[in-house]
């Protein structure tokens, strides 16, 4: 047997190898060092929460209050309607059990000509008239598209929120109509993790209208305050606790004159005393309603109000353009700044979200996931290698190579598009280790026809692979599509399992293939052997 050099440096297998080489100082870096403790520690793999430990949680959301919020958009604006045609109901209210805005009047004639105008000048409101009274619930369109995207919604921004905190390998995913289900694997404080993600932080500015004690503001209404205004408490009974709002009620609109929806930037900033706050940078949008609302009210105060709770209400001395600060209380410390410029950067909640359920997973149970896993991979691996040496002899050698190197490609693909392994992605690795040797089969059958036919070897080979790729690539890309929907319509356990069958089918392609043939072309163009046993 000679072996050249040159002819190797100029091989298909050379690209192979630089491959190994560069994809194990990836994937192992610690291997490189020689002070490491771990050396084959897969550190840029991202372990599921069955591997590493961790928190799952199930979360409800409450799509109730999403429609009641839409209502009362809607009830606004028929506000507008009814005061430009110089007309309006005796009395109108939200029915929260029946999710519709009622409208009260004299009579049915007023209630019929309210009806025509609800119909002609709200496209979202469906009303009906029961006697001297209008019930207009939104359209079925609309709340069938309210709840779908307040729940989609949900999961947008509780994604946001946890990769805001650094938090590695998470899972949301939406399960039925009205669940999110979110896995956190290995996180040192899960209950902050837990107040970050329901707190709803919906931030409003509002103009005061008047400050005081509770009973003080509502004496002047005789008890029964106006449809459009509403009292808001700036007491504190947590970590916000401020002497500036504290034990004090404000007056202010119903209707907020900005929204935290125009929130393009926030972050952690620090008085002249060297406490946090959270600065804020608004869009050009809500920029320019920030600059009439101050300019407008220069003298008053505005309360910066984050779910129905006055933060802080500073007096408009000069006209305020994009930028902004929240104080916090006394106490707050830098990671409640933190966690508030994130939930405000984020977004709020279309619909407030709960706790349903809760379930933690220790590390040690994670390691046993890992360990069993490991254990019937190499049991797999081991059969199957047997079985190839037995029944292919060298060529059955080549075959396990491919196979290993098809479990190297997998890491790779999960490292490189930051997927996450989890014990059902084992599972599917397993599997693959079965499909991969099932593509090696198929050569090896093609080529031993071949050679029946007095085919010369390396003719075989060559026609062997060619004559093996349709049936090959058919088979495995029906697979591929059948990983697509179970990812598409699978929970998080079956969507770990279809990560790891499709990129199983792609390295299947590219080593049961491509590498195996560069094994054998290697082998014949470096070597005196002109066949190899089957």
């Amino acid at each position: 047997m000679t072996f050249s050099a040159k002819k190797f440096f100029l091989s298909k297998f050379m690209l192979w190898f630089v491959v190994v080489l560069g994809g194990s100082y990836y994937l192992l870096p610690n291997l490189f060092v020689p002070s490491a403790k771990n050396r084959f520690a897969l550190s840029k793999v991202k372990l599921g929460i069955d591997l590493r430990g961790g928190t799952y949680i199930t979360l409800g959301v409450e799509i109730e209050k999403a429609i009641e919020n839409r209502l009362a958009g809607e009830s606004k604006n028929l506000d507008a309607i009814f005061k430009e045609a110089n007309y309006r109901p005796s009395k109108k209210e939200i029915d929260k059990k029946n999710l519709a805005i009622v409208m009260n009047f004299k009579d049915s004639e007023d209630a019929k000509r309210a009806y025509n105008l609800v119909r002609k000048e709200s496209s979202l409101l469906r009303p009906n008239i029961k006697g001297t009274s209008v019930v207009a619930p939104l359209t079925p369109a609309e709340e069938t598209r309210l709840r779908n995207d307040s729940v989609e919604q949900a999961v947008q921004v509780i994604s946001n929120r946890i990769n805001n905190m650094g938090v590695e390998g998470p899972i949301v995913q939406r399960h039925g109509s009205s669940q999110i289900v979110v896995q956190i694997p290995g996180v040192d404080d899960p209950e902050r993790i837990k107040n970050l993600i329901t707190k709803r932080a919906h931030l409003e500015f509002k103009v005061i209208q008047d400050v005081g004690s509770k009973e003080s503001i509502l004496d002047k209404f005789d008890g029964d305050l106006p449809s459009d205004k509403m009292l808001l408490a700036g007491e504190r009974a947590s970590e916000y606790e401020d002497d500036e709002t504290e034990g004090r009620w404000y007056l202010v609109s119903a209707f907020p004159d900005l929204t935290g929806d125009h929130i393009e930037e926030s972050k952690v900033i620090y008085d002249e005393f060297g406490r946090p706050e959270v600065g804020f940078r608004l869009d050009r949008s809500g920029g320019r309603i920030f600059k009439d609302l101050t300019r407008n009210n220069i003298g008053r105060q505005i309360g910066i109000i984050i779910d129905n709770v006055v933060y802080s209400a500073p007096e408009v001395n000069t006209e305020v353009g994009r930028e902004g600060s929240i104080r916090l209380g006394r106490t707050a410390g830098f990671e409640t700044a933190k966690d508030l410029a994130i939930v405000l950067k984020t977004g709020a909640f279309q619909a407030p979200v709960k706790y349903q359920e809760e379930r933690r997973i220790g590390p040690s149970l994670g390691q046993d996931s890992i360990n069993r896993g490991l254990i019937s991979c190499l049991i797999g691996l081991s059969l199957v290698f047997i079985f190839s040496l037995f029944y292919y002899k060298v060529a059955g050698l080549f075959a396990m190579l491919a196979l290993l190197f098809n479990l190297f490609i997998i890491l790779l693909f999960l490292s490189y598009f930051g997927a996450t392994l989890t014990l059902s992605g084992i599972a599917g690795m397993t599997l693959t280790i079965g499909m991969a040797i099932d593509a090696s089969i198929l050569i090896y059958e093609k080529i031993k026809e071949e050679l029946v036919e007095g085919v010369a070897f390396r003719s075989a080979v060559d026609r062997g692979f060619k004559g093996a790729m349709s049936v090959i690539l058919d088979s495995n890309i029906t697979t591929f599509l059948t990983g697509l929907i179970l990812f598409y319509f699978g929970g998080p356990s079956i969507r770990g399992f279809a990560v790891t069958l499709m990129l199983g089918i792609v390295a299947t392609i590219i080593s049961g293939i491509y590498f195996l043939k560069s094994l054998f072309d290697f082998v014949l163009d470096n070597t005196n052997f002109k066949s190899i046993k089957l």
